[in-house]
């Protein structure tokens, strides 16, 4: 029992970054209908620009900021040169841009930064917390990362909620040209989902590379993680993205403890395949209304 204490304690904090990666995607598809794949590359490439910050500066926090922003700019980035000149096409012609895009950043960085594996430090102790006289799997970074992902949920919860913005993104994304004829400029819109998006994607990869090594493909299998719990909590729901992106995490942990780590990836998009069979929308999406 304790065994399996451990590993869904190890699986809550990877959980809750792959859920972090899933909600970059949701929030690209609320706003511009698109699905990102793009997104881990971007997370990559923004990572490294906050790890040279944190190496010249020192601090994790800073380091943080410089993510932040260069996140965001480089969400405008692709939307401006990439996403725009191709939004009048079919969306399997957006899919293939990303899919360019992951490449063309995944190159780019392996020129600037190499291929070698870097560590990124964390900001607080990443060792086993003892409690009652045992090492517990659990340390005070990754009660930082349940925090801050908690906070970024409810953020963009009330943002796409309780907001005249939030909803100007959901209108832009869901018909762009009722939005313009009601005032939205849906352009801008669409760039500020991308930059948010940027944003929340570059938090995720901040998050991650202290627990792990950095390099241009490190991020490339939580691709697959995320979409799945993007997939199966639905596209369009903030909060599926969350409770399926911890619940990979643990299915994780779980498969990775009692089985074998290969076997993880190939249970993950089992899970993907039943969700695409039995609910399309996934567990948390709407399903689509008939007007009569």
């Amino acid at each position: 029992m304790t065994t399996f204490i451990d590993y869904l304690l190890g699986g809550f904090s990877s959980g809750a970054v792959i859920a972090l990666f899933a909600l970059a995607l949701v929030l690209v598809w609320r706003s511009t209908r698109i699905v990102n794949f793009a997104q881990v590359g971007q997370a990559m490439f923004t990572t490294f620009i906050a790890l040279i910050v944190q190496q010249a500066t020192g601090s994790w926090f800073l380091a943080l900021l410089a993510g932040l922003v260069a996140g965001a700019i480089l969400g405008l980035i692709v939307y401006a040169l990439v996403l725009r000149p191709v939004q009048r096409l079919d969306t399997s012609g957006s899919i293939i841009a990303t899919f360019g895009v992951l490449i063309s950043l995944q190159a780019l960085a392996a020129m600037i930064w190499g291929g070698e594996p870097q560590s990124f430090p964390p900001p607080v102790a990443n060792d086993g917390l003892e409690i009652g006289g045992r090492i517990w799997p659990i340390s005070w970074y990754d009660v930082l990362v349940y925090v801050v992902t908690a906070v970024l949920v409810v953020a963009l919860t009330l943002l796409f909620t309780r907001t005249s913005l939030g909803l100007s993104m959901r209108a832009s994304a869901f018909n762009p040209e009722v939005a313009k004829l009601s005032g939205i400029r849906v352009n801008r819109m669409l760039a500020f989902g991308w930059a948010l998006a940027g944003v929340v994607g570059a938090v995720a990869g901040v998050l991650i590379a202290p627990t792990a090594s950095l390099s241009p493909n490190s991020f490339d299998i939580l691709l697959i993680f995320a979409f799945t719990a993007a997939v199966v909590g639905g596209l369009d729901s903030l909060i599926g993205a969350v409770a399926f992106g911890v619940g990979t995490g643990l299915v994780l942990a779980l498969v990775t403890g009692y089985g074998e780590a290969g076997d993880a990836p190939i249970v993950v998009l089992i899970l993907l395949a039943i969700t695409l069979v039995v609910r399309p929308g996934g567990a948390f999406g709407r399903g689509k209304s008939r007007a009569v």
